[in-house]
């Protein structure tokens, strides 16, 4: 894809045979970098819960802890939701 003509894209990755507690993503040249990256793993079954792991890579420059929290709250949201449905 080149960039310029998909300004608004992302990256994507599921491991979904592995379910982590801590993803750190390393990039060469990670600073400049500013695209989010948005890796999930496996869901499992916690104290009668399902957890899925979450993690979202973006540079500082590009969002702060606000908009990262938004990301995560939207998420929730549209998860339960969808178990709701089940």
């Amino acid at each position: 894809l080149v960039e310029a003509h998909h300004p608004n894209w992302f990256d994507a990755y599921c491991v979904p045979w592995l379910s982590y507690d801590a993803l750190h993503v390393e990039l060469p040249d990670g600073y400049l970098y500013f695209n989010p990256i948005v890796n999930w793993g496996a869901y499992r079954e916690e104290n009668g819960r399902l957890m899925m792991p979450v993690t979202v890579r973006l540079n500082h420059a590009a969002a702060d802890g606000y908009q990262i929290a938004r990301v995560y709250k939207l998420l929730e949201e549209e998860m339960e939701r969808l178990c709701k449905k089940r």
